[in-house]
């Protein structure tokens, strides 16, 4: 077990809080966590961060001089369960917020803290046993956040024995900040070889089967037939990244590039005419609100929280799930109008302003700690 500038201090008013998240690396969740190590309240909580693979969030998180930051490496789930009990003891919190290890609400509660578990997506490749097994362990939370409406509803159907009522929506939200205009993006073209007068249609996530990255490519493949000043940026790894390339040389997409996982997305969704999400489901996308905060159009498919995330016709336009031809058309409109690109871009980041604010997520979260604690 690894740490940073982990301290006990006996005697402090601040609450102590304990978050566990499985991998602290990259992706949605890995964001969202980091949201929370650097904007919760310091002053009131006195926050540990505990993972079992540590990696790009872990590592900014670990930089943080007011978090303490718990690496957790080993792969036994008896000695992962042990270490993080010993952490809990250490550590003494008053709140256990769990993120997807199906540790922590058990520690917690073996500790004596209050327990919160978030659902950052719809489990629904859970077997029947491990329904039946995540539904108990969500049934001994205080309380369950689901990020988006469509998450909540779907876990209160799909897992047995939780109580509805202890299920909360703080929805995933970003800095907006982080994305606003800023010079790169011409650069950031000039490095990837792409003319100014070409239109960037872009991708940012991993590169998985429930992305449905496959889709966006055959779509590239039609639109490129119509239009000649298109580029394809694709942004991400993942287990089906060969795959994924061998599938671009076979449809002969030599105007589309892949550049792997990046670290800094904000100057790719601003150098980004369009962004396209074709997934299969989701939780709440955070890559979707990234693009509106830039500013950038969204065409997505019409799935599970992305439903809650892009307002359909007004940020972006919403498709059907592995409808190519939706997305191609959908795309098309955007490609030969850019006063609708800008006009949804615009609109677009208003909206994660006003709904999907980091700092309001992590308040509303403070807001549900301290009722847990009233109580």
């Amino acid at each position: 077990m690894t740490s940073s500038h982990y301290e006990s201090v006996p005697g402090s008013s601040k609450t102590p809080l304990l978050i566990f998240a499985n991998h602290l690396d990259k992706g949605g969740l890995e964001e969202i966590v980091l949201y929370y190590a650097k904007l919760l309240d310091k002053k009131t909580f006195a926050v540990t961060i505990a993972c079992f693979t540590a990696g790009q969030a872990f590592n900014e998180i670990k930089a943080l001089p007011d978090v303490s930051a718990i690496h957790i490496n080993t792969r036994s789930p008896v000695q992962r369960f042990l270490r993080l009990w010993k952490l809990a003891r250490t550590v003494n919190p008053e709140i256990v917020h769990d993120h997807s290890t199906s540790y922590g609400v058990v520690i917690g509660r073996l500790v004596g803290a209050k327990t919160v578990e978030t659902i950052h997506n719809r489990l629904q490749w859970f077997n029947w046993h491990e329904r039946i097994r995540f539904g108990l362990y969500c049934r001994c939370a205080d309380r369950v956040i689901a990020v988006a409406e469509s998450v909540k509803k779907f876990s209160i159907e799909f897992f047995p024995f939780v109580k509805p009522e202890s299920f909360v929506v703080i929805r995933n939200a970003v800095d907006a900040r982080r994305f606003s205009a800023e010079s790169s993006a011409d650069t950031l073209r000039d490095e990837l070889g792409i003319r100014l007068d070409e239109i960037v249609i872009g991708f940012v996530g991993r590169l998985a089967e429930q992305k449905g990255v496959t889709y966006l490519l055959h779509a590239a493949a039609h639109l490129s037939e119509q239009f000649h000043n298109l580029r394809f940026v694709i942004v991400g790894d993942g287990e089906l990244q060969t795959d994924l390339a061998a599938q671009k040389d076979f449809l002969r997409l030599t105007n589309t590039i892949f550049v792997g996982f990046q670290r800094n997305t904000a100057r790719y969704y601003r150098m980004f005419d369009i962004f396209v999400l074709p997934s299969l489901f989701e939780g709440l996308p955070v890559s979707a609100l990234e693009a509106m905060a830039a500013e950038c159009p969204v065409v997505a498919t019409a799935v599970s929280g992305t439903v809650e995330a892009v307002d359909d016709g007004v940020t972006g336009f919403l498709v059907e799930p592995k409808t190519i031809l939706q997305l191609k058309e959908k795309l098309a409109i955007l490609v030969v109008d850019p006063e609708l690109r800008k006009r949804m871009g615009k609109a677009g980041r208003e909206r994660v302003e006003r709904l999907f604010s980091a700092e309001m997520m992590v308040k509303e979260t403070e807001r549900l700690y301290k009722e847990l604690l009233s109580q």
